[in-house]
């Protein structure tokens, strides 16, 4: 059974849902909202706290909605039915699929690579996006990336739409934030290497100096702001850019299919 938090915090389920979809919010009472079966189901099957479920009478109406209802039961995790009024005024979607879920965010370190193996990080540089954010965590996921840093500027990883758009990924994948003064100690005493992704770098599947042969086992890749470009810090610690051949006539990707192809031309062999 999990470790159910409802009885400390002292706020209704349904209040602490609506304050919750403020950053100032998640941040005081260290939780988060995932909205919708999908996000709800993967938030079951994870490793984390959950405070507690909002549901309607429109989840029992849906055979999967149904079981979502009975494990969390099972689980022995609190469920609330609530009106389908006030679920749309606790969730940020217009159509939250009858149910919502309160859950804990998890307390979350920069963990360092195992002794003797190749490492991969991803460091988010003030990308705001939380559509092309949740997207970056699921893909980076997938890619077998150690943990996505959260480097200042960027949006809260917690938020809803990011949650949402992870799929799942968040509830499982490191998502740890801190400074570039943090990320700094943490790359030199584990001895990573910092590169960014840079229109100006050397092109990944036309440079002999970039062949599976000579990337460095453990690495850190530097994506940014697809308007702004590198923030001063980024630039100042990359010691190579990365960029991905493409067309003449196109000028530039959207982040988060740029660090998908970065990341895949740059894991280890």
């Amino acid at each position: 059974m999990r470790e159910h938090l409802l009885p400390r915090i002292n706020v209704k389920l349904l209040t602490l849902a609506r304050d919750l979809q403020r950053r100032k919010a998640r941040e005081r009472q260290q939780c988060f909202v995932a909205e919708g079966v999908r996000s709800v189901e993967a938030l079951l099957a994870s490793p984390l706290s959950i405070v507690g479920l909002l549901v309607t009478d429109a989840v029992s109406e849906d055979p999967r909605g149904a079981a979502l209802r009975i494990r969390a039961e099972e689980q022995g995790v609190p469920v609330k039915e609530i009106s389908r009024t006030d679920l749309e005024g606790a969730a940020s979607t217009e159509s939250p699929q009858g149910v919502l879920a309160v859950a804990k965010i998890p307390d979350l370190r920069l963990e360092p690579p195992v002794e003797g193996q190749s490492a991969r990080y991803l460091l988010l540089d003030a990308i705001q996006d939380p559509g092309n954010v949740g997207t970056i965590v699921r893909t980076a996921a997938a890619l077998g990336v150690s943990a996505t840093i959260a480097l200042p500027g960027t949006v809260d990883l917690w938020n809803a739409k990011v949650v949402r758009s992870s799929m799942g990924a968040l509830f499982v994948h490191p998502v740890p934030a801190a400074s570039w003064e943090e990320v700094t100690a943490f790359l030199d005493a584990n001895d990573i290497a910092c590169w960014a992704a840079d229109a100006d770098g050397l092109v990944i599947d036309s440079s002999d100096d970039l062949r599976r042969a000579v990337l460095p086992a453990r690495l850190a890749l530097v994506v940014s702001n697809e308007g702004a470009g590198l923030s001063p810090e980024a630039a100042a610690r990359a010691s190579r850019g990365v960029a991905i051949g493409m067309a003449p006539h196109i000028e530039s990707l959207n982040v988060a299919v740029a660090t998908g192809i970065l990341l895949h031309a740059l894991r280890p062999g």
